[in-house]
């Protein structure tokens, strides 16, 4: 393959790995926005409800360090990984929906968690090799925003068919969806040759990458300590987030006094500020060409001000008793208390504004990672600290599964996790001190590699 030729499908391969992420949150988004009608038919409790969603989480990312191990280890096709990713996702999804016990759903859906754990380590890989350092924040930042379209149409489809057909029959169909859209897109995925970015001056020859991780790697990736300072601000920034989409529906319906419908509206309006990511990221990236300690100084402020603001929001003592099943009535009603009531107005753009500041860690993260990283530990250093990450939500879902039911309320719970973001902060600031030095030791290694194959080839 002529390298120039290559490097120029990067926007069809970002565009087919979009895609897949897209339909991973369709199907992670199929069950949270029916909790009251599972609670009710299957007659269980909200620590239930809670370990179902984390595990499905800590698996996800328990599994994505084995999908990564098949890749950077193994060195299989990625393409070939995801395709099984998603065929067996679609199978345990249908099992989950058919199944007639609590125990087997439960049991079916946390597997169909680890099943779909391929697309974040395999996609932040492919995109990694897809686009050059100084564009990647804006990248990752992009493919979540994306991405993000199927967190909303997950919530979507589980409301429209939960209401009307049951809670069963959107994972009936986000199953066939897996497998019938799914599959197809992932044989057909363009997938680029592993490293390609990280040439400088693309030149006409064919390219291969010949490494592949080693065990012996272990002692370099943790020798960087912005490493280990990104995995500590994940973990902890990872319990909030993970509480907050998952708990936050359930607070407006219980707490807020509005239905499902009346609360997904408050927070698609509310979550939009999520959309200003975009501008920041690429803020980001033209500060990281001045100085690269940009990237964790702006994630570190991003930490501390979405820590405190989604915990003053979750304090705020609203009531809207909107309960219409009409979409057009409540967001009426909702616009009318946003324009009448100024404390409602007042929250709704405190959570906007929340959104701005929490968009942009991801990206960053991925960024930073791919930076201090060689192309063939990315996939697997981000999966390990997915697992992390996704125990620390599994975490934080389920504890404050149980303090709803000990304490009654979701309110004090959600403003006390919230503020763990705080510790995020801190730990960004750590990654700032060492971020620079560690950046160029990659970039060194890498550039030396070039020569090499340049020479030899």
């Amino acid at each position: 393959m002529n390298l120039r030729d290559a490097y120029s499908n990067k926007w069809l391969g970002f565009f087919q790995v979009t895609l897949l992420y897209i339909l991973q949150n369709i199907n992670a988004y199929l069950v949270i926005p029916n909790y009251n009608l599972i609670k009710q038919n299957l007659k269980v409790s909200d620590i239930y409800l809670g370990i179902m969603t984390g595990g499905y989480l800590f698996l996800n990312g328990l599994a994505a360090l084995l999908w990564s191990y098949a890749s950077d280890v193994r060195g299989l096709k990625r393409k070939i990984l995801l395709a099984s990713s998603y065929f067996s996702g679609g199978i345990l999804t249908l099992l989950a929906s058919i199944s007639p016990h609590p125990y087997l759903i439960l049991l079916f859906w946390i597997l169909t968690g680890g099943s779909l754990g391929a697309i974040i380590p395999l996609g932040f890989s492919i995109i990694s090799d897809l686009f050059e350092r100084e564009k990647r924040t804006s990248i990752y930042m992009l493919w979540y925003t994306l991405g993000g379209v199927g967190l909303a149409i997950g919530y979507a489809i589980a409301i429209f068919l939960g209401v009307n057909y049951g809670w069963r029959r959107p994972l009936f169909i986000g199953a066939f969806t897996l497998i019938i859209i799914g599959v197809p897109l992932c044989f057909s995925l363009w997938e680029p040759p592993r490293g390609i970015s990280e040439v400088e001056n693309i030149k006409p020859y064919r390219y291969s990458y010949p490494y592949k991780f080693r065990p012996q790697d272990i002692g370099l990736i943790l020798s960087n300590k912005s490493n280990i300072y990104v995995a500590l601000q994940g973990f902890f920034g990872t319990i909030p987030n993970g509480v907050l989409f998952t708990w936050s529906l359930q607070f407006l319906i219980r707490e807020v006094r509005v239905n499902e419908i009346g609360a997904t509206i408050i927070l698609g309006i509310a979550s939009t500020g999520a959309l200003g990511g975009l501008a920041l990221s690429y803020v980001t990236d033209k500060l990281y060409k001045k100085e690269v300690i940009y990237r964790p100084l702006v994630a570190a402020i991003c930490s501390f001000s979405e820590g405190i603001l989604f915990a003053v929001f979750f304090s705020l003592p609203i009531k809207l008793n909107i309960y219409t099943d009409d979409v057009a009535s409540a967001l009426h009603k909702i616009l009318e208390a946003m324009i009448s009531n100024t404390l409602v107005l007042t929250a709704v753009l405190i959570f906007f504004i929340a959104m701005f500041f929490n968009s942009s860690v991801g990206p960053i993260r991925n960024s930073v990672l791919s930076d201090i990283n060689l192309p063939e530990h990315r996939a697997t250093v981000l999966s390990a600290i997915v697992i992390m990450e996704l125990f620390s939500k599994a975490i934080g879902i389920t504890i404050v599964g149980i303090l709803s039911d000990v304490l009654n309320t979701l309110r004090y719970p959600m403003i006390a996790v919230m503020l763990i973001w705080v510790l995020s902060g801190i730990a960004w600031l750590k990654v700032a001190n060492y971020y620079t030095m560690d950046a160029q030791k990659i970039r060194d290694i890498i550039m030396d590699r070039m020569k090499y194959l340049e020479t030899n080839e």
